[in-house]
């Protein structure tokens, strides 16, 4: 290693943010992050502002999901504390998430002084921050800043987990030793002659079966595997569902996806065809209680091909430092050199919905208008609840993001922001409920100051509908906010409030015309839920 100069902290974070494919962050100044913000403006690392910190965490989040990686960056405690929430979730949901904090000088400390944001002592929200990240670093020895940047980011990237990152303020302008070599990126292992058996034995069981199936999981999606997921479905013409962690990552119009599995929560064709499944091989699925329909799901262990992060399991035998970004790309070459053909599938599944004039909206017929509408330039961004559960039956063509296993409501607005400074190629269209709205919706004014202009759909049922099937009362209910008024006090876009079949699929086709802001209040009834929602509460009841 050869260290020749120096360079500033905000020169050196956006070269290795840049090498990472990122090319901005998200969040709210504020003083102990103000010199920060400017430094890594000057950088050419802009931070997009947004409403609250929580939304650029969750915008960030979703940056992150999307690209492989995503920079917040705020100040001391009334900022790192607000975005506690999305890190914790990033952790549940393996996303690499880097929180930035800017803090209290280190020569202002001194004698241990009471200045603001303080809560307990300096190192409070370090403290905090250690629970719910792989990595962190306080950047407070020249001689090591560098060293501590490379190695929290080489920490997050194989655990795809979050980190953080505290520079008190007056180490901003310090130089730093510069690291002049490539950010290095160790993944773990490979025992080769173990990857060979379990590929060998994977083969065999797959050779002369018509009965296996494929469910695509969330560490597929973060080791970016997505073409090898497509790949493998069509070249073995094996049957593929996801997960509604990894929705979208293959096309669900293709006449080999079965959409979602999910427990009790997915349709029975779904459930009948994944349960019976001899065998069932699955690429890095999290086995969550949310992920399995509050653990519904009927699966026998016995008979799966289970490929995690590290290594492969086949029925009751382990192959240990296999992992799936490794076993995956490798049974797809044992499968070509074995005489696998990859089949051409043209065909794709046809989606079309006729509005019943006058007939009052409910959820299922929200889904089955969306469905008409789904094409790989839109990006389906939902919100946890009723939303998620009944966007099961509703075809993504790529990528869906959710915080569908933390479950954090308000995460739709803000991820779409995210998403659509990500991926600027797909439109997002966010399907949110009336409390997760009321938390977040002030994003949406955020994403179009930025350049993204998301289609928004408020299911409207009066309350935390969610909640109301297991138990209901005032608890439940929330005020009334007239969301599809809002771009009148934006000064931009449109809003429609929709009751009936009929004037919500001519609002879609009129949002889906223009490529501003259009908000879609759609009114449904607090006492009707989603065919997913019903079958989820129908199993766990039986549970009870």
């Amino acid at each position: 290693m050869t260290i020749n100069k120096t360079i500033a902290i905000s020169d050196y974070l956006a070269r290795r943010f840049r090498e990472l494919g990122v090319e901005q962050g998200f969040g709210i100044v504020g003083d102990y992050a103000l010199k920060l913000y400017d430094r890594l403006h000057l950088s050419k690392f802009p931070i997009l502002v947004t409403a609250d910190e929580q939304g650029a965490a969750f915008a960030a989040e979703a940056y992150a999901r999307l690209r492989g990686f995503g920079v917040c960056v705020v100040t001391y405690s009334v900022g790192g504390f607000k975005v506690v929430n999305a890190t914790a979730g990033a952790w549940a949901e393996h996303v690499p998430l880097l929180i930035i904090s800017g803090a209290p000088g280190l020569g202002e400390r001194k004698n241990d002084p009471l200045i603001h944001h303080r809560v307990k002592n300096f190192n409070t929200q370090l403290e905090v921050f250690k629970d719910i990240t792989v990595a962190q670093a306080v950047l407070s020895n020249p001689l090591t800043i560098t060293q501590e940047i490379d190695r929290v980011l080489s920490e997050m990237i194989p655990s795809q987990r979050p980190g953080y990152i505290e520079i008190p303020r007056d180490m901003v302008d310090v130089q730093v030793l510069d690291r002049q070599e490539k950010l290095s990126i160790d993944l773990p292992r490979v025992d080769q002659k173990r990857l060979d058996l379990a590929v060998a034995e994977t083969l065999k069981l797959l050779e002369n079966t018509g009965d296996a199936v494929a469910v695509a999981g969330v560490m597929a999606v973060r080791r970016g595997l997505d073409k090898e997921l497509f790949t493998f479905m069509e070249s073995f013409g094996i049957p593929m569902a996801t997960t509604s962690l990894s929705k979208g990552v293959i096309p669900e119009d293709h006449p080999l996806s079965l959409g979602v599995y999910m427990g009790a929560v997915s349709s029975e064709k779904t459930v009948r065809k994944v349960e019976s499944a001899r065998p069932l091989i699955s690429f890095g699925v999290e086995y969550a209680d949310l992920v399995m329909g509050g653990f519904t799901d009927q699966l026998d262990r016995g008979s799966v091909v289970e490929c995690t992060d590290t290594e492969i399991n086949i029925g009751y035998r382990t192959y240990r430092n296999v992992p799936l970004w490794a076993f995956l790309p490798a049974l797809i070459k044992a499968a070509e050199l074995a005489g696998f053909n990859e089949r051409g599938f043209s065909d794709r599944t046809s989606f079309d919905f006729k509005p019943k004039n006058g007939e009052k909206l409910v959820v299922e017929r929200i889904v089955e208008s969306l469905s008409a509408f789904m094409t790989d330039k839109i990006r389906l961004v939902v919100d946890p609840g009723d939303c998620l559960f009944g966007s099961v039956d509703l075809p993504a063509q790529s990528l869906m993001l959710a915080s569908a296993y933390y479950a954090s409501m308000g995460y739709a607005i803000p991820a779409a922001l995210g998403a659509g400074i990500a991926d600027p190629t797909r439109r997002p269209l966010v399907l949110v409920g009336d409390g997760a709205f009321l938390m977040t919706g002030l994003e949406m004014l955020s994403a179009v100051f930025h350049g993204v202009k998301p289609i928004v759909i408020v299911v409207d049922n009066a309350g935390y509908g969610t909640q109301r099937p297991m138990a209901d009362g005032p608890f439940n209910d929330i005020p009334l906010l007239r969301s599809e008024e809002l771009p009148k006090a934006f000064g931009l876009g449109s809003g429609v409030l929709c009751e009936t079949e009929d004037e919500f699929n001519a609002a879609l086709i009129e949002a889906m015309a223009t490529d501003d802001l259009f908000i879609i209040r759609a009114r449904v009834p607090g006492d009707k839920f989603s065919p997913g929602l019903v079958r989820l509460t129908a199993a766990l009841k039986k549970r009870i």
